[in-house]
């Protein structure tokens, strides 16, 4: 028995000395495969790496339009003063939505869900949401108003109220498309859609799965590490027909389906403002200032305003704009924003003009919508 036992430890210790040839292949090879491994995790989360937020936020989108300034330069750059200013001052104009209806106007930009921006549920983590929203506010806006950044301007974000519809799966494309609903003296109000396209075959998959079985009392209490996949993310209250406080929610309700039948999977609100400086400006001056406009009235000579057929409260803003721009500043503009527009008399007042009618109307019906976010959040605030 003793030498037996002897036996067995001389063997186990050759093999502790001695690992087998496949373990030893391994252990060639795992610095090899971790960093091959490494690498790919790198590259999996290239979206997240330190430093890319700042850049799609703060450079890409301003830089887009630099790029396309340059070459409009480069392409003039031997031709008179006087060509070149033409140009300059085309190309600013063609970046305005003139004649554009600001509660009809959207902004689409593109994205997919990639892996690090997705859970471990297998879609779009709800942190993601406001990580893509940043950029795509940036880019939205200077869609809406360029001229008002070009004078100096910028846009702080006051608050952000989601309402999650349907999960957005992982490796799915999506488009965050933006519409500024409603505005007051103070604050603008922008509704933004999460929207994907709809692929066929596919609408009832979550409809044919099977119900989840609720655990049962003799089962130990660990939490569940995947949600139940299904055709909503949100439960659904108990009382269909009852009244929802939920403000995005009531936005949903009124707004029309997507022209092109995409799927809405989340809808934002979020509440911004316009600012020179430390100064508020009313965002009403800075949507006229663009160009945005009522239609003609009828019987008018055009049905559209346009860049070449401008509203007249772009022409008015343009005397504003026009005789700073051969000096390469814009101070005219500036001192109106920082408070001289308070000094234009009653009725003389172009912005106001500029977006009255039917734009008036839908402003008015949109704000008693999105105002609960602020309310919301303040009474919230208040309560706590």
């Amino acid at each position: 028995m003793t030498s037996a036992v002897q036996v067995y430890r001389k063997s186990l210790a050759d093999l502790l000395q001695r690992p087998s040839t496949f373990l030893q292949a391994v252990l060639r090879l795992s610095p090899a495969v971790l960093k091959y491994v490494a690498a790919l995790l790198l590259l999996i989360n290239v979206r997240s790496w330190p430093l890319v937020w700042h850049f799609n936020v703060l450079v890409l989108p301003v830089y887009e339009i630099r790029i396309q300034y340059w070459l409009v330069r480069a392409k003039l750059l031997f031709a008179s003063r006087k060509r070149q200013l033409e140009a300059k001052v085309k190309f600013f104009n063609s970046l305005c939505p003139v004649g554009e209806d600001p509660t009809r106007f959207t902004v689409g930009v593109k994205e997919w869900a990639g892996p690090d921006d997705c859970d471990f549920n297998m879609h779009l983590s709800n942190s993601a949401y406001p990580k893509q929203l940043d950029a795509a506010r940036f880019h939205a806006a200077l869609k809406i108003c360029p001229t008002f950044y070009r004078a100096g301007g910028w846009v702080p974000l006051a608050a952000t109220h989601f309402k999650f519809i349907r999960e957005i799966p992982i490796f799915a494309r999506y488009e965050i498309r933006m519409t500024l609903a409603a505005w007051d003296e103070k604050w603008a109000y922008v509704v933004i859609r999460y929207v994907t396209q709809k692929k066929g075959g596919s609408s009832k998959k979550s409809v044919e799965k099977a119900d989840i079985v609720p655990p049962s009392g003799d089962n130990a209490p660990f939490p569940a590490l995947h949600t139940p996949v299904s055709g909503t993310s949100t439960p659904i209250p108990p009382n269909a027909n009852a009244p929802s406080l939920n403000p995005a929610e009531r936005i949903a309700s009124v707004l029309p389906a997507e022209p092109d039948g995409a799927t809405l999977n989340c809808i934002s609100v979020c509440q911004l403002c316009f600012k020179v400086g430390r100064m508020t400006v009313p965002p009403a001056i800075v949507l006229a200032l663009d160009g945005f406009s009522v239609p003609p009235p009828p019987g008018a000579a055009v049905t559209t305003y346009s860049r070449a057929h401008p509203p007249p409260s772009w022409v008015e803003a343009q005397k504003l704009v026009a005789p700073d721009v051969p000096k390469g500043h814009m101070r005219t503009l500036q001192a109106f924003l920082r408070g001289g527009w308070r000094d234009v008399p009653a009725g003389q007042r172009w912005w106001e003009d500029a977006l009255g009618g039917e734009i008036e109307e839908r402003r008015r019906r949109n704000l008693g919508l999105v105002h609960g976010v602020r309310t919301g959040l303040e009474g919230a605030l208040e309560t706590y």
